[in-house]
């Protein structure tokens, strides 16, 4: 996905070593084939394991170091195995298979020795077809601006949620006893800079997961496992523009929820389609 870059009007404190684009640079081959250098600064927290989309995005970023750019991203399959704390870590990939159109490839984040997230990958070129199927239309929603900001509380939001700019266009919160877990949010990095597919794989583990916001506090969640697509055309994307984040839970039980996303730009293009096993533990 190539992307445009446009100033962000929105101030922060972040310094240079902090910012996500820094992180994705630190992603440095080591000696041996198929292991890299991967860094997390406290920033990028969630509790005492790294934000998701953070740690599978630093295992992507490996993996595209290593496949023809022809390839474009398909489908990731996400493990959350343990937790990811900040620090310096590696990051150990290989290649399943290379076949003519599509190829495989495996990478786990290592944190103290120990798998914390593990990533399947397919990336495949563009083959020649006559059929083109048109991705879900955006829904008619109100835009970022009519929405509600989802600000950072220090001490009760993740401290990863600092990175981003969220506003809740339907829905409640975490942690406010609502009738039903779907909601739909607007959300864009606060920090100016191009986004790339690392980005958007970022992006779409951001919200926090549908059921959590069903039950009243002290309560946590966490993501088991994360099933990410990506449709044929990814579109350029601004450093300033938001994506809206239609997010629905199909099931739940035993503290066990089956929830669905889809992400569009604010035109209203698809840009991603996902799936989600999450835990949600009340307390």
């Amino acid at each position: 996905m190539s992307a445009k870059h446009t100033a962000q009007n929105q101030p922060t404190d972040f310094t240079s070593d902090t910012a996500f684009n820094t992180l994705l640079a630190g992603i440095t081959a080591a000696e041996q084939p198929g292991e890299y250098h991967a860094s997390i600064q406290p920033s990028w927290l969630q509790g005492r394991t790294t934000f998701g989309g953070l740690s599978t995005a630093l295992v992507y970023e490996a993996m595209r170091q290593q496949i023809d750019p022809a390839r474009q991203l398909r489908t990731l399959a996400v493990s959350f195995v343990g937790p990811a704390p900040d620090g310096e870590h590696r990051v150990l990939t290989r290649i399943l298979r290379e076949g003519g159109s599509v190829t495989h490839m495996q990478g786990d984040l290592l944190c103290n020795g120990e798998v914390a997230v593990t990533v399947n990958a397919a990336f495949g070129k563009a083959r020649q077809s006559t059929i083109s199927v048109n991705g879900p239309s955006l829904p008619q929603i109100n835009p970022p601006e009519a929405s509600k900001p989802l600000p950072y509380l220090e001490g009760i939001t993740p401290e990863f949620t600092r990175h981003y700019d969220m506003r809740f266009e339907r829905g409640e919160p975490p942690f406010s006893g609502a009738g039903s877990a779907d909601f739909g949010m607007w959300l864009r990095f606060r920090e100016a800079q191009p986004l790339t597919m690392a980005h958007l794989i970022a992006l779409g583990d951001v919200p926090p997961m549908p059921g959590l916001n069903m039950i009243k506090p002290p309560g946590v969640g966490s993501s088991l496992s994360w099933y990410v697509e990506f449709p044929a055309s990814i579109p350029e994307l601004s450093a300033d523009e938001f994506i809206y984040y239609d997010y629905r839970c199909q099931a739940a039980g035993d503290g066990y929820f089956n929830n669905v996303a889809t992400l569009w730009t604010q035109d209203g293009t698809p840009l991603m389609f996902g799936r989600q096993v999450a835990t949600v533990f009340e307390r």
